[in-house]
């Protein structure tokens, strides 16, 4: 009988040998290896750039939003309702209206004053902006009256404007509208919320225990109490600087810086160049910042791990 012999591998016969010596694993895990680090390196490249991009992104949000919030309050400055004139031209103080955190008892909604600024310091640390609650920067004042009109029933706590051609009064919403019978004020009437507003750089964005400390943009404003209370505007503001279109003899518009200003003229600031430095929350891995921001007349020298953004607009006053 004849019997099929199975085929046995021969160990001289490398053919039928079967997997990696260790060379071939070795050479093999080498190149994984680079490979893989290439990814790494890659996917890594690109969320460095993703946070990057997301930190700009927020940057000029939070910045465009300021300057916007700014920008509005500036176009109402000095807004009489349908008065023409500052009579009487004094502060509420003067009429027995108390306000609480009042930034100036002895000028709070003086109209008269639609604007008015601090260069670079705080002047209202004992009273609206406590010294902890300032950063750097210059302090802005803006005055006016909202303009949309109002009607009974007024707020009980809030304190309101009431206009006619000749002049106007304020009044809270706690007590009666003011009787101009027999003055020299004849209808028509129309009442407003009086408002005042103060910009400011805070050192934290939501408290000064956060951590980080995130500077923002702070506006101190008039509201129910009656007082003057603190609302956020933008996180990542670092400083802000205003300078102020000043009317010229010679029919052209100079810029200052407040402490420039003399008092007389506050009422012929026709502009106002605002400027504000935002800065991102955390250092950016591998990124260092020693730029110098053109600030107006201030320049601003960092140098950290921090991506910025320097923004600036120029609002003409319309009052």
């Amino acid at each position: 009988m004849n019997y099929k012999q199975s085929a046995v591998p021969q160990p001289g016969n490398r053919s039928a040998q079967l997997g990696f010596n260790l060379i071939e694993l070795m050479l093999a895990s080498t190149v994984t290896l680079f490979i893989i680090g290439a990814l790494i390196t890659v996917v890594l490249g690109s969320a460095a750039t993703g946070r990057s991009r997301e930190q700009s992104s927020d940057l000029q949000t939070n910045g465009r939003y300021a300057l916007q919030q700014i920008k509005n309050d500036l176009l109402h400055a000095g807004f009489l309702g349908i008065s023409s004139l500052f009579t009487p031209d004094q502060p509420i103080s003067a009429d027995g209206i108390v306000v609480t955190d009042a930034c100036d008892p002895l000028l709070v909604g003086r109209l008269s004053q639609r604007l008015w600024g601090s260069n670079d310091a705080n002047p209202f640390a004992a009273t609206c902006i406590p010294a902890a609650d300032y950063l750097t920067g210059d302090v802005l004042v803006i005055r006016s009256l909202n303009p949309t009109p109002v009607v009974a029933p007024f707020n009980a706590t809030t304190v309101y404007y009431h206009s006619s051609y000749e002049g106007g009064e304020p009044f809270v919403g706690a007590d009666p509208v003011p009787d101009f019978t027999g003055s020299n004020k004849q209808p028509p009437y129309l009442d407003y919320q009086m408002q005042e507003t103060v910009y400011y750089v805070s050192p934290y964005t939501n408290s000064p225990n956060e951590v980080p400390l995130v500077p923002a943009l702070y506006r101190t404003r008039l509201g129910a109490g009656p007082a003057m209370i603190p609302e956020l505007v933008a996180s990542g503001v670092q400083n802000m600087q205003v300078r102020y279109g000043v009317f010229q003899t010679n029919s052209t518009i100079q810029y200052f810086s407040a402490n420039e200003i003399a008092a007389a003229d506050w009422d012929i600031v026709k502009s106002l160049e605002v400027f504000l430095l935002l800065s991102a929350s955390a250092p950016d891995a591998g990124y260092q910042n020693n730029n110098t921001y053109a600030m107006g007349g201030q320049n601003v020298v960092v140098n950290d791990g921090l991506r910025r953004l320097l923004l600036s607009s120029v609002t003409e006053l319309r009052n």
